[in-house]
Protein backbone atom coordinates (compact mmCIF):
# COMPACT_ATOMS: atom_id res chain seq x y z
CA UNK A 1 0.00 0.00 0.00
CA UNK A 2 2.60 2.21 0.76
CA UNK A 3 4.64 1.96 -2.81
CA UNK A 4 1.02 2.37 -4.28
CA UNK A 5 0.93 5.12 -2.14
CA UNK A 6 4.09 6.87 -3.15
CA UNK A 7 3.44 6.16 -6.97
CA UNK A 8 0.33 7.83 -7.10
CA UNK A 9 1.36 10.41 -5.27
CA UNK A 10 4.37 11.20 -7.69
CA UNK A 11 2.26 10.59 -10.63
CA UNK A 12 -0.46 13.71 -9.30
CA UNK A 13 2.84 15.61 -8.63
CA UNK A 14 4.20 15.39 -12.15
CA UNK A 15 0.33 15.68 -13.61
CA UNK A 16 0.28 19.22 -11.31
CA UNK A 17 3.48 20.31 -12.53
CA UNK A 18 3.00 19.59 -16.13
CA UNK A 19 -0.67 21.56 -15.49
CA UNK A 20 1.63 24.58 -14.58
CA UNK A 21 4.15 24.67 -17.41
CA UNK A 22 2.13 24.06 -20.38
CA UNK A 23 1.52 28.06 -20.66
CA UNK A 24 4.88 29.86 -22.15
CA UNK A 25 6.01 33.19 -21.83
CA UNK A 26 4.41 33.93 -24.86
CA UNK A 27 0.26 33.35 -23.07
CA UNK A 28 0.05 30.27 -25.53
CA UNK A 29 -0.45 26.74 -25.53
CA UNK A 30 2.90 24.69 -25.38
CA UNK A 31 2.42 20.61 -25.24
CA UNK A 32 5.27 19.97 -24.48
CA UNK A 33 5.98 21.62 -21.25
CA UNK A 34 8.92 23.72 -20.22
CA UNK A 35 12.37 22.23 -21.38
CA UNK A 36 14.62 23.05 -18.14
CA UNK A 37 17.24 24.58 -20.43
CA UNK A 38 15.08 26.60 -22.37
CA UNK A 39 15.29 30.11 -20.67
CA UNK A 40 19.37 29.78 -20.58
CA UNK A 41 19.37 29.18 -24.41
CA UNK A 42 16.60 31.96 -24.91
CA UNK A 43 19.31 34.37 -22.77
CA UNK A 44 22.06 32.84 -24.90
CA UNK A 45 20.68 33.41 -28.30
CA UNK A 46 19.69 36.86 -27.42
CA UNK A 47 22.87 38.17 -26.25
CA UNK A 48 24.76 36.34 -29.17
CA UNK A 49 22.43 37.79 -31.85
CA UNK A 50 22.65 41.68 -30.05
CA UNK A 51 26.14 40.81 -30.50
CA UNK A 52 26.24 39.76 -34.28
CA UNK A 53 24.50 43.22 -34.76
CA UNK A 54 26.57 45.43 -33.41
CA UNK A 55 30.05 43.69 -33.71
CA UNK A 56 31.20 45.47 -36.91
CA UNK A 57 30.33 49.12 -35.76
CA UNK A 58 32.77 48.56 -32.68
CA UNK A 59 36.30 49.12 -33.17
CA UNK A 60 39.78 50.26 -30.66
CA UNK A 61 41.79 53.15 -30.44
CA UNK A 62 45.17 53.72 -30.23
CA UNK A 63 47.11 56.69 -28.99
CA UNK A 64 50.66 57.19 -29.34
CA UNK A 65 51.43 59.31 -26.59
CA UNK A 66 55.65 59.11 -26.79
CA UNK A 67 57.95 57.02 -27.95
CA UNK A 68 57.13 54.46 -24.74
CA UNK A 69 53.57 54.72 -23.98
CA UNK A 70 50.24 54.81 -25.34
CA UNK A 71 46.82 54.75 -24.50
CA UNK A 72 43.96 52.33 -25.71
CA UNK A 73 40.01 52.71 -25.83
CA UNK A 74 37.40 51.68 -27.95
CA UNK A 75 35.15 53.16 -30.60
CA UNK A 76 31.61 52.96 -32.48
CA UNK A 77 31.32 53.65 -36.32
CA UNK A 78 28.67 56.13 -36.51
CA UNK A 79 29.18 56.57 -40.27
CA UNK A 80 30.30 55.17 -43.61
CA UNK A 81 30.72 56.01 -46.91
CA UNK A 82 33.09 54.91 -50.07
CA UNK A 83 35.33 57.58 -48.99
CA UNK A 84 35.85 58.28 -45.27
CA UNK A 85 34.66 56.25 -41.66
CA UNK A 86 33.68 57.74 -39.11
CA UNK A 87 33.76 57.08 -35.41
CA UNK A 88 32.93 58.46 -32.13
CA UNK A 89 35.18 57.91 -28.25
CA UNK A 90 35.84 59.94 -25.21
CA UNK A 91 38.08 62.80 -25.65
CA UNK A 92 40.20 61.44 -22.56
CA UNK A 93 41.39 59.18 -25.04
CA UNK A 94 42.87 61.15 -27.65
CA UNK A 95 44.49 63.48 -25.45
CA UNK A 96 48.30 63.53 -24.63
CA UNK A 97 50.07 62.79 -21.51
CA UNK A 98 49.72 66.46 -20.42
CA UNK A 99 45.97 65.83 -20.62
CA UNK A 100 45.37 69.38 -22.86
CA UNK A 101 46.74 68.29 -26.05
CA UNK A 102 44.86 65.91 -28.30
CA UNK A 103 47.57 63.58 -30.09
CA UNK A 104 48.32 63.22 -34.05
CA UNK A 105 49.22 59.83 -33.88
CA UNK A 106 46.19 58.18 -34.02
CA UNK A 107 44.61 55.00 -35.40
CA UNK A 108 41.45 53.05 -35.49
CA UNK A 109 42.33 49.20 -34.45
CA UNK A 110 40.39 46.64 -36.30
CA UNK A 111 41.57 43.41 -34.79
CA UNK A 112 44.39 40.78 -35.37
CA UNK A 113 47.23 43.76 -35.50
CA UNK A 114 45.21 45.66 -38.47
CA UNK A 115 45.40 49.41 -37.42
CA UNK A 116 44.03 52.72 -39.81
CA UNK A 117 45.65 55.93 -39.25
CA UNK A 118 42.88 58.52 -37.94
CA UNK A 119 42.16 62.25 -37.89
CA UNK A 120 40.40 63.84 -35.15
CA UNK A 121 37.85 66.00 -36.26
CA UNK A 122 35.98 67.90 -33.17
CA UNK A 123 36.30 67.06 -29.69
CA UNK A 124 35.01 68.54 -26.08
CA UNK A 125 37.36 70.63 -24.23
CA UNK A 126 39.57 69.61 -21.55
CA UNK A 127 38.11 72.13 -19.38
CA UNK A 128 34.27 70.67 -20.15
CA UNK A 129 35.58 67.11 -19.69
CA UNK A 130 36.84 68.19 -16.36
CA UNK A 131 33.44 69.97 -15.24
CA UNK A 132 30.84 67.35 -16.73
CA UNK A 133 31.76 63.48 -17.36
CA UNK A 134 29.38 63.21 -19.82
CA UNK A 135 31.67 66.10 -22.11
CA UNK A 136 34.11 63.43 -22.89
CA UNK A 137 33.44 63.24 -27.00
CA UNK A 138 35.48 62.91 -29.67
CA UNK A 139 35.34 62.32 -33.03
CA UNK A 140 37.78 60.54 -35.70
CA UNK A 141 37.62 59.55 -39.33
CA UNK A 142 39.78 57.00 -41.13
CA UNK A 143 39.89 56.88 -45.05
CA UNK A 144 37.22 53.84 -45.68
CA UNK A 145 39.38 50.30 -46.35
CA UNK A 146 39.26 47.72 -48.96
CA UNK A 147 37.92 44.69 -47.57
CA UNK A 148 37.14 45.63 -43.90
CA UNK A 149 33.77 44.87 -42.42
CA UNK A 150 32.51 48.28 -41.44
CA UNK A 151 28.89 48.64 -40.83
CA UNK A 152 27.65 52.17 -39.38
CA UNK A 153 25.49 51.99 -35.99
CA UNK A 154 22.16 53.20 -35.06
CA UNK A 155 21.07 55.15 -32.59
CA UNK A 156 18.36 54.47 -30.05
CA UNK A 157 15.10 55.98 -30.08
CA UNK A 158 13.65 54.31 -27.23
CA UNK A 159 12.95 55.77 -23.91
CA UNK A 160 15.77 54.24 -21.57
CA UNK A 161 14.67 54.00 -18.23
CA UNK A 162 15.37 51.71 -15.17
CA UNK A 163 15.83 47.80 -15.67
CA UNK A 164 16.19 48.12 -19.62
CA UNK A 165 18.75 45.72 -20.89
CA UNK A 166 22.08 46.73 -22.43
CA UNK A 167 25.56 45.27 -23.43
CA UNK A 168 28.81 46.91 -23.58
CA UNK A 169 31.38 45.88 -26.39
CA UNK A 170 35.16 47.39 -26.06
CA UNK A 171 38.63 46.36 -25.37
CA UNK A 172 38.95 46.06 -21.40
CA UNK A 173 42.46 46.77 -20.51
CA UNK A 174 44.41 45.88 -23.43
CA UNK A 175 43.80 46.01 -27.37
CA UNK A 176 43.96 42.26 -27.31
CA UNK A 177 40.64 42.34 -25.39
CA UNK A 178 39.15 43.33 -28.27
CA UNK A 179 35.28 43.55 -28.79
CA UNK A 180 34.87 41.99 -25.62
CA UNK A 181 31.09 41.96 -24.23
CA UNK A 182 29.44 42.36 -20.94
CA UNK A 183 26.03 42.56 -20.17
CA UNK A 184 23.62 44.11 -17.62
CA UNK A 185 20.60 46.46 -17.16
CA UNK A 186 20.14 50.37 -16.82
CA UNK A 187 20.24 50.92 -12.98
CA UNK A 188 19.60 54.96 -13.28
CA UNK A 189 19.54 57.57 -15.61
CA UNK A 190 21.23 60.72 -14.44
CA UNK A 191 19.09 63.25 -16.33
CA UNK A 192 20.88 66.36 -14.71
CA UNK A 193 24.47 64.85 -16.17
CA UNK A 194 23.73 62.90 -19.39
CA UNK A 195 24.24 60.14 -18.00
CA UNK A 196 23.08 56.09 -17.52
CA UNK A 197 24.41 54.36 -14.73
CA UNK A 198 24.24 50.43 -15.53
CA UNK A 199 25.99 47.32 -14.52
CA UNK A 200 27.26 46.27 -17.71
CA UNK A 201 30.84 45.45 -16.74
CA UNK A 202 33.72 47.86 -18.23
CA UNK A 203 37.31 48.25 -17.15
CA UNK A 204 39.71 51.06 -18.44
CA UNK A 205 40.16 50.46 -22.38
CA UNK A 206 36.55 50.28 -22.32
CA UNK A 207 36.44 54.16 -22.50
CA UNK A 208 34.63 54.94 -25.40
CA UNK A 209 33.27 52.12 -26.21
CA UNK A 210 29.23 51.62 -26.89
CA UNK A 211 26.23 50.59 -25.00
CA UNK A 212 23.98 49.26 -26.71
CA UNK A 213 19.82 47.77 -26.50
CA UNK A 214 19.43 43.94 -27.28
CA UNK A 215 17.82 45.23 -30.62
CA UNK A 216 21.76 46.26 -31.87
CA UNK A 217 20.78 49.99 -31.67
CA UNK A 218 23.28 52.59 -29.96
CA UNK A 219 22.01 54.20 -26.34
CA UNK A 220 25.28 55.00 -24.75
CA UNK A 221 28.76 55.48 -25.14
CA UNK A 222 30.88 53.93 -21.75
CA UNK A 223 32.98 56.97 -19.98
CA UNK A 224 34.08 55.67 -16.41
CA UNK A 225 34.02 52.77 -13.66
CA UNK A 226 33.47 55.44 -11.26
CA UNK A 227 30.29 58.24 -10.19
CA UNK A 228 30.11 60.66 -7.32
CA UNK A 229 27.12 61.08 -5.80
CA UNK A 230 26.18 64.09 -3.52
CA UNK A 231 23.45 63.81 -1.35
CA UNK A 232 21.52 67.43 -0.12
CA UNK A 233 24.41 67.65 3.17
CA UNK A 234 27.17 67.51 0.74
CA UNK A 235 28.65 63.61 1.28
CA UNK A 236 30.00 62.33 -1.71
CA UNK A 237 30.32 58.33 -2.17
CA UNK A 238 32.97 57.44 -4.62
CA UNK A 239 33.31 54.17 -6.65
CA UNK A 240 29.83 52.53 -6.53
CA UNK A 241 30.83 48.98 -6.92
CA UNK A 242 29.48 47.33 -9.93
CA UNK A 243 27.94 50.56 -11.14
CA UNK A 244 29.23 52.01 -14.40
CA UNK A 245 28.50 54.95 -16.23
CA UNK A 246 27.49 55.87 -20.37
CA UNK A 247 26.54 58.98 -22.20
CA UNK A 248 23.49 59.12 -22.85
CA UNK A 249 22.57 58.77 -26.74
CA UNK A 250 20.71 62.76 -27.19
CA UNK A 251 24.01 64.19 -25.30
CA UNK A 252 26.29 62.61 -28.26
CA UNK A 253 23.85 63.60 -30.84
CA UNK A 254 23.98 67.45 -29.59
CA UNK A 255 28.16 66.99 -29.27
CA UNK A 256 27.47 65.70 -33.46
CA UNK A 257 25.21 68.83 -33.54
CA UNK A 258 27.12 71.47 -32.12
CA UNK A 259 30.34 70.39 -34.65
CA UNK A 260 27.75 70.61 -37.70
CA UNK A 261 27.95 66.95 -38.42
CA UNK A 262 25.53 65.39 -40.23
CA UNK A 263 24.60 61.45 -39.72
CA UNK A 264 23.02 61.08 -42.93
Amino acid sequence: MKKLFLGLTLATSVICLASCSIRNTFGGEDSNGIDEDLETTEVISTYTEAYAKVMNSCFGVKNIVSDTSYAIGSCVCIKKDDNYSYFITNRHVIESADNTKESSKLSIYFGEGTYYKATLLACTTYSQRSQNSADDLALLRIATPNGETIKAIEFSTSVISKGCSVISVGCPLSLSNYNTLTAGIVSKVITSSDLYMHTATINPGNSGGGLFTLDGKLVGLNVSANYSLETSVGYTYNEVDDQYNAITYSHILSFLDDNNFDLD
